[in-house]
């Protein structure tokens, strides 16, 4: 017997190599997992269910994933844009005045935006994550977190500057305070992995090439593959990285990084936005993955995240939406939006990326890029039920049109905001539905943030 059943809506099963589009399909859930997909009279003919949700006029596809996100940082939306030199010029002070209290509260406030516009898998990549994976775990989503590791010390900053630091200079790096975050790390792994059957998981973040040292860089790798877990890592952020590890290591930071072993598949390349072409090939051929956080640079550096080299050198592509500070939002309908958009202005010519391949690097493709396309990222048998339904009856998502050609894909692409999204569910339980959360009271923690 099914628990649910959730039958008559068009699906996109992102199984297979390309979009898995179903006309009036169905899909079959026990407990956690799908155990039925397909066309809905094979799916209902697999029994009864307790429950039935018709999906009549409605879209059913895998949850979105976001696979880079500072979430704590959305209490400063919009305060870090339009400067040059950003993290010195406007993130990094914005970071140095926060309670470090309000930040559970911020990750919940994310989660929410996130949640309601479709997004089921969080990777959120912020301190204090030993506070903020309780959000996590409130909210019901499904997060792969880490808390940054780092040897930049911001307390020591004025003494920095006394010694004649400036912005853009090598930031000096503090061993012990790389130690204590690695081993908060450490314990970050060994409280939090695996709760709630695996709807949480923990991985490593070394911060990035320039604010560790090679030590502890290799040191967090070995830590990191002992627990069978793939390391987060900013790559080529911004100049600043390239130049710091050019003046220590005479390398740019991807060759510096090639050098020491840190480019593997166990990799999670976030950003790629000064990487040389070369560069890119050496990560995709390492077996690296990328993270595209295309609107957050597009604001922050004007520059674009190589995605769409990237994919067309064979290599794997997710999406994430940064921080709110330089991107102003939580929503991966956004990041397809600007992914697909901004490489076809690049490259003066409408084919440079495919709509249909920025929808698998929002679903089946970020879950291979995280490590986890064994339970999501795609509906299939065996896999964990996360997945989201969009109303079909309302624009930009109507007309649907199925022949002689579909729009649906494009129009989630090119025009979808995430106001569509009726219901959003992981791991076979609603957390989201018509505009109400199934674990907390949206209207109570936005009135605490305000």
């Amino acid at each position: 017997m099914l628990d649910t059943l959730i039958t008559g809506g068009h699906l996109l099963t992102m199984a297979g190599p390309g979009v898995g589009f179903v006309e009036d399909g169905a899909v079959g859930i026990h407990g956690r997992k799908i155990v039925a997909v397909g066309p809905r009279r094979e799916v209902e003919a697999q029994g009864p269910a307790t429950t039935t949700l018709d999906a009549r006029d409605r879209l059913v596809m895998p949850g979105l994933i976001d696979a880079h996100m500072h979430s704590a940082a959305v209490l400063g939306r919009g305060w870090a844009q339009e400067v040059e030199k950003w993290m010195d010029s406007a993130y990094g002070p914005m970071l140095r005045n926060v309670d470090p209290a309000d930040a559970p509260l911020a990750t919940l406030w994310a989660l929410i935006e996130g949640v309601a516009n479709g997004t089921t898998t969080f990777a959120d990549y912020t301190r204090p994550m030993g506070e903020l994976v309780r959000s996590h775990a409130l909210m019901g989503s499904r997060a792969v977190v880490c808390d940054s590791i780092s040897e930049r010390n911001f307390a020591n900053r004025e003494k920095w500057i006394a010694q004649g630091w400036k912005p853009g200079d090598p930031t000096p790096l503090d061993a012990e305070a790389g130690k204590e975050s690695l081993e908060r790390s450490l314990r970050l792994h060994e409280q939090w992995d695996g709760h709630d059957e695996g709807r949480i998981r923990v991985i490593f973040g070394p911060h990035a090439a320039d604010f560790l040292s090679k030590e502890m860089l290799l040191r967090v790798q070995a830590e990191a593959r002992k627990r069978g877990c793939p390391l987060h890592l900013h790559v080529a952020q911004d100049p600043r990285e390239n130049n710091a590890t050019q003046q220590r290591f005479g390398l740019r930071a991807i060759p510096y990084l090639e050098s020491i072993g840190l480019l593997a598949p166990d990799l999670i390349a976030v950003h790629l936005s000064t990487a040389t072409e070369a560069e890119v090939e050496t990560v995709v051929k390492a077996g690296g993955g990328m993270v595209c956080c295309a609107n957050s640079i597009g604001i922050i550096d004007g520059a674009m995240p190589r995605a769409a080299l990237f994919k067309r050198l064979g290599g794997r592509v997710a999406l994430g939406s940064d921080q709110a500070p330089g991107n102003n939002s939580h929503n991966i309908f956004s990041e397809m939006r600007a992914t697909a958009m901004y490489p076809k202005i690049r490259a003066e010519h409408p084919l440079a990326i495919p709509s249909w391949q920025v929808l698998r690097s929002a679903t089946i493709e970020g879950a291979e890029v995280l490590g986890v396309a064994d339970r999501v990222g795609s509906l299939e048998v065996g896999k964990e039920a996360d997945l989201i339904l969009l109303d079909l009856t309302r624009p930009p998502l109507a007309p649907v049109l199925l022949r002689p050609a579909r729009n649906l894909v494009a129009n989630l692409v090119y025009a979808e905001t995430g106001r569509n999204v009726v219901l959003s569910m992981v791991a076979g339980k609603v957390v989201y539905r018509d505009g109400r959360f199934s674990n907390v009271d949206a209207d109570e923690i936005h009135g605490k943030v305000r």
